[in-house]
């Protein structure tokens, strides 16, 4: 463009003439344009971050307090079930006829072999758990019960591991304490011996123990080690033994 004053030629966006000084009123306008732009964009930039981190703290303030609010209210009602659960007015708290209708049913289970069954009605109405003091007249039946279904739940677990014939659970550590538990039992209940009949079974017929090693466990004293073929890998020989026996 032409300079105003001098007439001499220059850039349309300089303030002013390189040759004579004067302002180029045309770049002088549109400098403070620019700059009056840029100022408002700054402005509503700030207020939509300002907004936006407003949005984002409310809305994490909210989830937050939710959490927590459930959070407490399922502390609040666990907490109000072991207080009726143990209290006097709980119907885990069974006195009267509904005791004695109890006692009935766990006899009769006991005479029909539901030894399970009579645990889990005893175990489940009786807030001290495995010492049956509200059933004393079968505690002893009741423990050597209890003793016996922690063998079974390990037996159960290792039937459930095998893999179409192909991947045979063997006797654990976890089983063999299981088994001396059982063992070393002074219950000496009605159901002792034929719970012992099938204890025995479960390590002849399925871990394939022999009868001087079913026998040798027995007598273990407390806190001593068992072994088998002289080892204390018991896991693995008796893997060896039920894969050799199945695969007949």
């Amino acid at each position: 463009m032409k300079c105003t004053n001098c007439g001499a030629d220059f850039a349309s966006d300089q303030l002013r003439c390189p040759y004579c000084g004067t302002v180029n009123e045309h770049a002088l306008k549109l400098a403070k344009e620019l700059q009056t732009y840029d100022a408002a964009y700054e402005q509503k930039r700030d207020e939509l971050l300002e907004s936006g981190t407003n949005q984002v703290l409310k809305h994490l303030t909210f989830g937050l307090g939710m959490v927590f609010l459930v959070i407490a209210i399922v502390s609040l009602g666990c907490v109000a079930f072991f207080r009726y659960r143990f209290s006097g007015t709980s119907s885990y708290e069974v006195t009267g006829a509904r005791l004695a209708q109890n006692k009935e049913a766990i006899a009769r289970y006991l005479d029909e072999g539901q030894y399970i069954r009579a645990y889990l009605l005893a175990s489940c109405t009786d807030p001290t758990g495995e010492h049956f003091e509200n059933y004393p007249e079968y505690a002893a039946e009741l423990c050597d019960i209890y003793n016996y279904s922690l063998i079974l739940t390990g037996v159960l677990q290792s039937m459930d591991s095998m893999d179409e014939g192909d991947n045979y659970a063997s006797l654990r550590d976890t089983d063999v304490i299981s088994f001396q538990i059982f063992y070393s039992s002074a219950a000496n209940s009605a159901v002792t011996e034929e719970l012992t009949r099938e204890v025995d079974g479960f390590l002849k017929n399925y871990y394939r123990l022999t009868e001087e090693e079913i026998e040798t466990l027995k007598a273990l004293e407390a806190g001593k080690q068992f072994t088998l073929e002289g080892s204390a890998d018991i896991e693995g020989i008796t893997k060896r033994r039920m894969e050799a026996y199945f695969e007949k």
